[in-house]
């Protein structure tokens, strides 16, 4: 009979529970074994557990994960058993063309959208289970330097690594100054500290939410807003909607671009939006909506964290045991992280 662990499955809108299933195995030389000691609840996560998204349910949750490489196969060079790693949640070989390109969120080696945690066209399982099978580690399993603290690096593959990649190309290459982040919690908060670390002279930061305000003020937004600002106020070179799933708010954002700006959104529109394409045209707005493809930038984001340009942890909102997630991840919060008793 195999060895059963214990796995955390999104039953149905409001309900999670623990299940048992089979330990997973490694299949061939270039996987690797993993067991998630520090995870977290992405924000992506809060639609599909109160029901908002397209996604039905009953799989395996959980894609924010820190963990301890158990096994490796022989043909893996860069993990060893016992590092501690950052796992990819997007699977990706590294070596297709597209992973050559970058675009490592359209893997050709493997059914189209495969996740963690949340059972898009496959099933790997998620992130807050037992054990975790990654079947290209090189390409999806990072080590984090010892100097490092792992508590700060659960989103270093997720919500980290897209914020910080928006950054980098719109504020400190692109070189766009002035920047409205239209926000409803962690996601945008990272936004605030990521471009104002690279560069930004004015971030406006609106969020419904008094809390996150206050915080986004600490991180270097210089206006915190509940909603967004008259345009006769003055545009934006970039715009960045991570207002999960605020229709209005993106529209408002692109009403906010100034000309040539760009408008991102991050995430959290589930159904079709209208858009104002003669405006956009006028103006010459450009509006990018797409998963990251964020395993190229995960060695930045931790050299980010370890120069102290951003610290996750402030963000997060409360701690839990592993033990509570079922509850615990159904609560409200800014940031949930749950830490695996390694006694």
């Amino acid at each position: 009979m195999a060895e059963l662990m214990r796995s955390l499955w999104f039953v149905g809108p409001g309900q999670l529970e623990w299940r048992e299933k089979p330990v997973p195995v490694m299949q061939g030389a270039e996987d690797a074994l993993v067991t998630p000691i520090v995870a977290g609840r992405c924000p992506f996560d809060v639609p599909v557990l109160d029901g908002r998204s397209p996604l039905p349910g009953d799989f395996a949750f959980g894609h924010e994960a820190v963990a301890k490489v158990v096994s490796v196969g022989e043909s893996v060079t860069s993990v060893r058993p016992g590092d501690v790693v950052v796992v990819a949640p997007a699977i990706s070989c590294g070596r297709c063309e597209r992973c050559r390109r970058g675009w490592t969120a359209h893997c050709t080696s493997v059914l189209y959208g495969a996740f963690y945690g949340l059972a898009i066209n496959s099933d790997w399982g998620g992130l807050f289970d037992d054990v975790v099978r990654v079947p290209y580690a090189d390409a999806m399993l990072t080590r984090i330097p010892p100097e490092v603290d792992p508590y700060e690096c659960i989103a270093a593959y997720d919500v980290l690594g897209t914020t910080h990649d928006v950054a980098v190309r719109q504020v400190r290459d692109a070189g766009r100054r002035k920047v409205l982040v239209l926000s409803w919690g962690a996601s945008g908060l990272y936004q605030v500290a990521f471009a104002a670390a690279y560069g930004a002279e004015q971030v406006v930061y609106v969020d419904r939410n008094a809390d996150n305000r206050a915080l986004a003020e600490t991180l270097g937004a210089t206006t915190v807003l509940d909603s967004p600002p008259d345009p006769a106020g003055g545009r934006f070179e970039l715009v960045i909607e991570v207002s999960g799933g605020n229709a209005e708010w993106l529209r408002r954002g692109i009403d906010l671009a100034a000309p040539e700006g760009v408008v991102e959104s991050l995430g959290g529109l589930f159904g079709d939006v209208s858009v104002p394409t003669y405006q956009m045209f006028y103006y010459g707005i450009t509006l990018r909506i797409a998963r990251a493809n964020n395993a190229p930038y995960v060695p930045d984001v931790l050299t980010a964290i370890r120069r102290g340009l951003v610290q996750p942890s402030v963000v997060y909102s409360h701690d839990v045991a592993w033990q509570d997630l079922p509850e615990a991840m159904l609560e409200p919060g800014r940031k949930l992280v749950a830490t695996r008793d390694q006694a």
